[in-house]
């Protein structure tokens, strides 16, 4: 009966890591900074049901806490806001998983220089 307990265990312990390894891969990445200064690309698609939805293409310079720049590509479902910032997810496979806006204050400092 221990020993099954024990499998049991090792088992999950195996999925859940090998669960949030995968997480991590597919979504997970370096953090990156951008500030908005110009409208988004416009782009109109429709989906399945033929219903029109519009997406903004940003295509900007962003700064990872060290202050390394990189070019980013990312889109929103709106215009986003002018002298915004914004936190950028950026996973080498997938891209930018995520973004969202962030105070001046909470840059680091090395960014902060960058982006003013």
């Amino acid at each position: 009966m221990k020993k099954i307990l024990i499998g049991l265990i090792v088992i999950i312990v195996i999925i859940g890591g090998s669960g949030y390894a995968w997480y991590k891969s597919a979504y997970g990445g370096t953090s990156y900074y951008v500030k908005i200064t110009a409208d988004g690309k416009k782009t109109e698609s429709r989906d399945d049901a033929g219903r029109i939805y519009y997406r903004y293409e940003y295509n900007q310079k962003a700064y990872d806490k060290a202050g390394v720049e990189k070019q980013i590509e990312f889109t929103a479902d709106h215009n986003l806001r002018h002298d915004a910032y914004l936190d950028l997810t950026y996973n080498k496979t997938k891209g930018v998983t995520t973004w969202n806006e962030v105070q001046k204050s909470n840059l680091p400092v090395k960014v902060e220089a960058k982006l003013n």
